[in-house]
This record gives structure tokens, sequence and C-alpha cells, in this order.
């Protein structure tokens, strides 16, 4: 049974330049440069999903869907926003990322340029699909992963994971009105997974090094241990997907989930509601 979440579009703004830039839990630094990674790709990615979801959602006759995209792409476009503030923190201390960050981001664009519709939407239901059931491990170990960590990051990440399990089935619902090919599903899931982990493995590496970890035995084995951690996470997600019945609205959240959704805005940690932000769904989509 599909759980009634509203896809509410919040005008929140975060106060990373106040934390800590790279290393936010130093109990944790392979974690810390794992989640740095994952998100170096996202002020391109959030762009490019929202491209796909519009072109899709020309195909869309469902009114209510229609209004989920608008709600969606405002959703991906505050992420943009945030998390490019992030990233130009962490270039002030990792100055290689803008390397990273350029090859990320002129991939996205040949895709956008050579890629048809159907595979650019197929490539964003499957990165949906990581990134809740990702965002769902992380609120779920919400309080031993953010324990003595950067508070503005904490935020920033639970924020960012509540929003994607409040939007997890709008991407494939919209590619399901484009395209019914479980084929075509399947790649998309199987081409952002390689992508990913294409894109995250040399930043952790680098980041790792600058911060005197990647040499050393105890971290090389916390990050093994991570990405084991990762893979069984992610495992039930691929499974699910991959069956022909699928529906993420199906997907259960945790019940942190809920929790965070009922704090009212001025209660969530380190973030406040930016009075100058207009957060009307073209609005935000209209600034990536």
């Amino acid at each position: 049974m599909s759980e009634a979440v509203e896809i509410r579009v919040r005008p929140l703004t975060f106060e990373v330049e106040q934390g800590a830039g790279g290393l936010w839990n130093p109990r944790r630094p392979e974690l810390s440069h794992t989640l740095n990674a994952f998100q170096l790709a996202l002020p391109y990615l959030e762009p490019y999903f929202i491209d796909a979801i519009r072109g899709g959602a020309e195909h869309v006759a469902d009114p209510k869907l229609k209004a989920e995209v608008l709600a969606f792409c405002a959703q991906e476009a505050n992420h943009s926003r945030q998390h490019k503030r992030y990233c130009r923190l962490l270039q002030r201390r990792y100055p290689r990322l803008k390397e990273f960050e350029t090859s990320i981001q002129q991939s996205l664009v040949r895709s956008r340029q050579t890629d048809p519709l159907e595979w650019r939407l197929a490539y964003t239901a499957g990165y949906e699909a990581i990134t809740a059931q990702l965002s769902r491990w992380m609120l779920r170990n919400a309080d031993d992963w953010f324990e003595g960590a950067d508070p503005h990051f904490a935020a920033l990440m639970k924020w960012h994971a509540a929003e994607e399990l409040e939007h997890r089935h709008v991407a494939y619902d919209v590619l399901r009105a484009v395209s019914t090919s479980y084929g075509l599903r399947a790649k998309g899931l199987f081409g952002a997974m390689k992508k990913t982990l294409a894109d995250i493995v040399p930043v952790v590496t680098y980041m790792l090094e600058v911060d005197g970890y990647s040499a050393r035995l105890d971290s090389k084995a916390r990050r093994l241990k991570l990405r084991l951690q990762f893979s069984l996470e992610l495992l039930p997600a691929v499974r699910r997907y991959l069956m022909p019945g699928y529906n993420p609205a199906h997907d259960r959240s945790p019940p942190q989930l809920a929790e965070w959704l009922s704090q009212p805005e001025h209660m969530v940690a380190a973030a406040s509601v930016d009075p100058n932000l207009d957060s009307s769904s073209d609005a935000l989509a209209a600034e990536v």
C-alpha cells in the first residue's frame, strides 16, 4: 500500500559556510568523504533531472502527477542551489575537486545533447531509486552518522534525504508515462549505478589523501567496511526495482522521516527560511 506524502516545497537555506568544510565528522572520515563525493555531482545532476522530467511531463495526462512534477522540479532546484554552495566550500580545501566536477558536468551536457529523452528519464528514475534507498539508510542511522558532526552539514543532508523520499515516485511515474519498457528501466538503473560509482570512488580517494588517511590501514579497513554496508543496503532496493510490478510509492519510509517532516521549519537545526526566496515551483526550477 502506498504512503500518502505531500511533496512540499520548502524555501530553506543552510549556512554551510559556517561549518567544517570537508571533514564534517572527524570520527568518520571515510563516511564524511563518501557523502562529500556523492554530492559533488548534484549541482549538475539536479538540472539534468529537471530537464528530463519537464520533457517527459509533456506526455503526462494525470493532473495530480503534473502538479507533483512541478513540486519535484522545485525541490530539486533548491537542492542544486544548496549543494552548489557546499561544493564551492569544499574546493577551498580540496582544489582538485574542480577537475572532477568539470568532468561530471561535461558528461551530463553530452548526455542532454545526444541521449534520447527515454534514456535520460530511465537514468533519472534509476538514480532517484538509489538516492531514495540511501536516504532511508541515512535517516535510520542519523544519530550515529551525525553524532558530534557539523550541524550545518547534518541539517543539509537530513533535509535532502527527507525530500528525496517525498518525491521518490515522480521520476518513475513520468518514465512510465513515456515508456513502459522493462529493459529500458533496468538499463537506466544499472547505468546510474555504474556512473555514480565511477564518479565517487576517485573523489573519495583524493579527499582522503589530502587529509592523510588514504595510506592508513585502519582507514582502508573502514572504507572497505563502508563499501560492503553500502552494497548490502542497496541490494534490496535493486531487487525491488527490477520486479515487473514495482511501484516506488509502495516502498516504506523509516519512522525518522515522519519525525523530520513533523518539525516546524524554524526548528530544523542549522537551517532557516529565506524570506527573499520565492518558493513557487516555477521560480525555483527556473534558476537551474
